[in-house]
C-alpha cells in the first residue's frame, strides 16, 4: 500500500504554497530523509523529504501548481520490509502523513550544499535537459550564459547557484543563451518568489489607502557620527549604515506616535497598537525583494542593530533566512540610496501602516542662516519618502512624525537627552 505524502502546516499562519520543483520522478527509488520536492511558501523555498525508503509511484501535483495544507503531493510505495505507516515525529494526535521539513525552515532549499567543483573549460554541452531553479535561470539570462554548458552538482545534475557562479568566475566561455530577433518575445511564468511579491503588493494596494509624504533632511550630523564610529565598528566587524542609525532614532518617534507602529485588523475592524518595535528592512536579492525583521529594536544598542542588519541582509541574499526572521514587522524601512534616485513612493509592507524610504544622500546647495545672515552652503541632503495607510494615520500625524524624526536625525544627541 502506497504512502501519501502531504503538504504540512509549516506554522506562522502559512496554509498554502506552490510546487517550486520536483527533485524526483515516477519510478525513482528514494531513501528516508531524501529531499523529494521543493515547496515555495511566503518567500521561502523549503524541501519536503521522503518518510520511507521506497519507490515513487505517482506525483499528484505539478510544478507551479498551488497547494494547500493537507493536499497529497506524491505516493511512495515502501520497499519490502519498510513500515507501511511511518512513525510520526510529532504529537500522536497529528496526521503522520503530514511530513514536515527535517531542519529549521530556511529561505532557500540548497543553501547548505557543498561548493561545486570548478566547471569544465572545454565549452562542450554537458546537459541537453537543463535542471535549474527559476532564479538560476534568470541569473544566467542576465549574464548571457547558456546553462547547457554548465555542469550541475545538485540532485539529478541540477544546476545550483554556486555552479553558475563558479562557471562565471572560471572564465569559461559559452555561447550566448539568447539571440534576440526583432518582433520576438519571451514569456516567463509568474511563479515562486516573484508571484508571492506580486500578491503581497496587490494585497497592500487593495487594502491600504496609500499616500506618501516627502521631506528632506540634512545628513551632516549623521555623517559625522558615521565617520567617528567607523573605527569602532571595524573592530566589531560590522558596518555603520544610515539604516542602522535611523532605525535607532526611530524608537522615540514611534513611541511618541504609536499609530505609526500599528496594524489594522480588517476583519474585526480594530487598530492594533504594537508594544514591540520590530522594524523590517527591504533587501534586494537575486530572487526578489525580501523583508527580514530586526526584532525589539528598542531593547538593542546601535552595535547590535548594525550587526543584525548586516547578518540578515547577507543571509537573505544567500537564501538562509528562517520564517520567523521575515515575519512580525511593525514598521518598515526601505533604502535605495545606493542605487540612486531622488524620491519614490514605497508600497506599504502590509499589515504595517507605514514604510519609510531613505533616498540617496547627495551634496546640494541650501540656504542657511549663519549669525542671522542667510548664506548659501553645501550640505549632504537626503529625501525621505513616508508612505502611510490613510485609514489609520492622518496626513497631519504623518507630517509631525516625519518632522520629529528629522529633528533627531539632524540632532542625534537629543535621543540621549530627551529619552533616558
Amino acid at each position: 500500500m502506497s504512502i501519501e505524502v502531504k503538504f504540512a502546516d509549516f506554522g506562522e499562519g502559512i496554509h498554502e504554497g506552490e510546487i517550486e520543483e520536483w527533485l524526483v520522478k515516477v519510478g525513482d527509488t528514494v531513501k528516508r530523509g531524501q529531499d523529494i520536492v521543493v515547496i515555495h511558501t511566503e518567500k521561502m523555498n523549503e524541501p519536503i523529504t521522503s518518510p520511507v525508503n521506497g519507490t515513487v509511484v505517482e506525483i499528484k501535483k505539478q510544478e507551479g501548481e498551488e497547494i494547500r495544507v493537507g493536499d497529497v503531493l506524491v505516493l511512495i510505495e515502501p520497499l519490502e520490509g519498510e513500515a507501511k505507516t511511518p512513525k510520526a515525529e510529532s504529537k500522536k494526535t497529528e496526521d503522520p502523513s503530514l511530513f514536515k521539513p527535517s531542519e529549521p525552515l530556511k529561505f532557500r532549499s540548497f543553501s547548505q550544499q557543498k561548493q561545486a567543483p570548478p566547471p569544465s573549460q572545454t565549452g562542450a554541452i554537458v546537459n541537453e535537459r537543463v535542471l535549474a531553479a527559476p532564479a538560476v535561470r534568470r541569473r544566467a539570462r542576465e549574464a548571457g550564459i547558456d546553462l547547457r554548458y554548465v555542469k550541475g552538482s545538485g540532485p539529478a545534475g541540477r544546476i545550483t547557484r554556486q555552479d553558475l557562479e563558479h562557471y562565471m568566475k572560471s572564465g569559461a566561455k559559452a555561447p550566448a543563451a539568447k539571440v534576440y530577433v526583432s518582433g520576438g518575445e519571451e514569456r516567463i511564468p509568474l511563479k515562486g518568489t516573484r508571484k508571492t511579491i506580486a500578491k503581497a503588493m496587490r494585497r497592500s494596494k487593495d487594502l491600504a489607502a496609500h499616500y506618501t509624504y516627502f521631506e528632506e533632511v540634512d545628513m551632516s550630523a549623521l555623517d559625522q557620527i558615521r565617520e567617528s564610529l567607523k573605527p569602532l565598528f571595524q573592530e566589531k566587524g560590522t558596518k555603520v549604515t544610515y539604516v542602522a542609525l535611523v532605525m535607532k532614532l526611530l524608537v522615540p518617534v514611534l513611541r511618541k506616535y504609536p499609530l505609526m507602529n500599528s496594524s489594522l485588523d480588517d476583519e474585526k475592524q480594530e487598530i492594533i497598537i504594537h508594544h514591540d518595535i520590530n522594524i523590517g528592512i527591504s533587501v534586494d536579492t537575486p530572487d526578489g525583494l525580501i523583508v527580514p525583521v530586526v526584532k525589539n529594536v528598542d531593547q538593542k544598542d546601535i552595535w547590535t542593530i548594525a550587526a543584525e542588519i548586516q547578518d540578515l541582509a547577507q543571509r537573505a541574499r544567500n537564501g538562509q533566512l528562517k520564517l520567523s526572521e521575515i515575519t512580525g514587522s511593525t514598521f518598515t524601512i526601505t533604502s535605495i540610496g545606493n542605487i540612486g534616485g531622488m524620491m519614490a513612493t514605497p508600497i506599504i509592507n502590509w499589515p504595517n501602516v507605514a514604510i519609510l524610504g531613505l533616498m540617496r544622500s547627495k551634496l546640494r546647495p541650501v540656504v542657511s542662516e549663519i549669525d542671522g545672515i542667510p548664506e548659501i552652503v553645501i550640505r549632504p541632503i537626503m529625501y525621505l519618502s513616508l508612505s502611510l495607510d490613510h485609514r489609520v494615520v492622518d496626513g497631519a500625524v504623518g507630517a509631525r512624525f516625519t518632522r520629529d524624526l528629522i529633528r533627531y536625525m539632524e540632532n542625534p544627541g537629543l535621543v540621549w537627552l530627551e529619552n533616558p
